[in-house]
């Protein structure tokens, strides 16, 4: 009984998955076959609905003769014997009655409109049937039928056509479209905040993928038009921050030198003085413009992406480490590092030279490096053993003209930032944090 069950419930599990299985074919199957099919369904539909059509309007009219054929007169033919029947010339129809010997033996006439001369078979003899006219209406009850027959055949054929179409439509088209239509109108409202899902693997299932991948790509596209408009908006507030300071510092002196000169309060010297300040703070504000132009065109670069021999850029980045970070101890693990690397190598090793300068200017010693690729991308991590990010670098380190208190020497606290861009711009990200022993981290990630 057990194993009965058992065949019972694989057999019931097959024909799930059979009917599972073919409703998907059915689903995912292109407009041109599904087409075909609903075609051929509504042409047996129709078949059959102008079959039963005909059979219902034929049972009247059978109802219609057989109700006048039991009026009928019966007329006998002798054994052996014949008739003939003619129409005369006034539209009457008449019969004469023979014997077996050809005699004449009877006759009639049915005036014309009146009825009808059939023959019949009656016990297995031959009689004429003298059939009485249809009245009026069960003439054009009978006339109407017969029309409602021959008529039945392209009505059931173009109502199956007509069916066909709309249930393509409604089943195979006016989902996706609607969709499609829906989405065309959101992304011209510039609203990209959508996901668009195929219903089926079928052609419009094609191009809504086609459309989805297109949204997406706008999206990222404004996403990086936000990124690049909200980075130039901080950019800008960094910079008429920063020139506050050096602007405010010439325009006191200047102002010191007006009012000092013609009063001849102030000697060559002071003056020579005055002027080496205010020479200072002008190369300070050259500095500046000069960067400004330089993250322009960082903002403005075109990533090129190119296969490299991840061991000999491995080796690359080692030689820049070793001069770069000149009297400090460098080590770099290299054991998750693929055999090729995608990237823009120019772009890339202009990252990790500038997170290998910003390391060394702080590391008490030792710096580490750690290079890592995947199918995701490649990432570069720097670490030091110096003091690490206060709580507010780790917030502002990639902020540019970001300078923390910690911060020596003239430098204009462009180095991260610019990694941000370039990173962002070769479709990674810049994370800063501080290592568990102190020190800090700064790890460069760049897509593929």
């Amino acid at each position: 009984m057990g194993e009965v069950t058992r065949l019972f419930r694989l057999a019931r599990e097959r024909a799930r998955q059979r009917r599972t299985e073919a409703r998907r074919l059915w689903r995912n199957m292109s407009l041109r076959t599904a087409f075909i099919w609903y075609v051929l369904i509504a042409a047996v539909l129709a078949t059959a609905a102008c079959m039963l059509f005909i059979k219902l309007l034929d049972e009247p009219r059978i109802a219609l003769y057989r109700k006048y054929a039991e009026l009928a007169e019966e007329v006998e033919i002798p054994e052996g014997g014949s008739y003939r029947n003619y129409v005369t010339t006034d539209g009457s129809e008449a019969y004469i009655i023979f014997n077996s010997e050809g005699e004449a033996v009877g006759g009639g006439e049915v005036p014309y409109g009146e009825g009808k001369i059939e023959i019949g078979l009656v016990d297995g003899r031959f009689s004429l049937f003298i059939r009485p006219a249809y009245s009026q209406r069960d003439l054009w009850l009978s006339r109407f039928l017969g029309i409602m027959q021959v008529a039945s055949l392209p009505i059931c054929y173009l109502g199956g056509l007509i069916l066909c179409a709309l249930a393509f439509w409604r089943r195979r088209l006016r989902g996706p479209i609607v969709e499609l239509e829906r989405a065309s109108a959101r992304i011209a409202q510039n609203d990209l905040a959508f996901r668009l899902e195929p219903r089926r693997a079928d052609e419009l299932g094609r191009l809504t993928e086609s459309f989805e991948t297109m949204r997406s790509s706008l999206e990222t596209g404004w996403r990086d038009l936000w990124a690049q408009m909200e980075e130039r908006r901080r950019l800008n507030a960094a910079f008429a921050h920063d020139l506050r300071t050096p602007l405010t510092v010439l325009k006191g002196h200047a102002d010191m030198l007006c009012e000092s000169l013609p009063a001849g309060a102030v000697s060559r010297e002071e003056a020579a003085d005055e002027l080496a300040v205010m020479r200072s703070h002008i190369a300070r504000l050259e500095n500046y413009v000069d960067a400004m132009g330089r993250l322009q065109r960082l903002e403005d670069a075109e990533i090129h992406r190119e296969s490299v021999p991840a061991r000999a850029f491995a080796e690359d980045t080692a030689d820049s480490a070793r001069i770069i970070c000149a009297g400090l101890e460098t080590s770099m693990d290299t054991e998750k590092l693929g055999e090729t690397l995608y990237i823009d190598a120019e772009a890339v090793m202009q990252v990790l030279e500038n997170i290998l300068s910003n390391a060394s200017r702080y590391a008490k010693s030792r710096v580490w490096i750690e290079l890592t690729s995947n199918g995701e991308g490649f990432s570069a991590s720097v670490s030091d053993d110096g003091p690490g990010f206060a709580a507010e670098a780790l917030a502002k380190a990639a902020n540019p003209f970001y300078k923390g208190r910690e911060s020596t020497g003239e430098h204009l606290g462009l180095g991260l930032n610019i990694c941000d861009i370039l990173t962002r711009r070769h479709g990674g990200s810049l994370t800063v944090s501080n290592r568990p022993g102190g020190g800090a981290v700064v790890t460069a990630r760049f897509g593929v």
